[in-house]
């Protein structure tokens, strides 16, 4: 069960030096799994998990990240929306027309 610390009941440490890494491994080995499964336990029974922990999931050499999205340690994929094709669409909903445009700038500057 993945803890929620929002209560921030958990101890600080200062640290006033930068890490600079020395070579291709994650600081925190935690923080990278190699299945979904493995991802999944660690989660769910693991005392060190933690509510809105990221991690990766490395399947055939390709990474989806997951957010720990509740103490029930259930995992949330992030980022995987595919946006392609989508982009013009999305704008286009979000542009002002010229109406409404016109309809700002008179209230702001109306005619006396």
């Amino acid at each position: 069960m993945a803890v929620n610390g929002s209560d921030k009941s958990f101890a600080k440490m200062e640290f006033p030096l930068g890490m600079k890494r020395q070579d291709a491994f994650p600081l925190d080995d935690s923080s990278v799994l190699y299945s979904l499964e493995d991802a999944q336990a660690y989660a769910q029974s693991n005392p060190t998990a933690y509510v809105g922990q990221i991690l990766s999931v490395v399947v055939n050499g390709e990474s989806t990240a997951y957010q720990i999205k509740n103490a029930a340690g259930d995992l949330d994929p992030l980022g995987t929306g595919d946006m392609a094709g989508d982009v013009d669409a999305l704008l286009a909903a979000q542009r002002a027309t010229d109406e409404e445009i016109q309809a700002a700038i008179s209230e702001v500057y109306p005619e006396n």
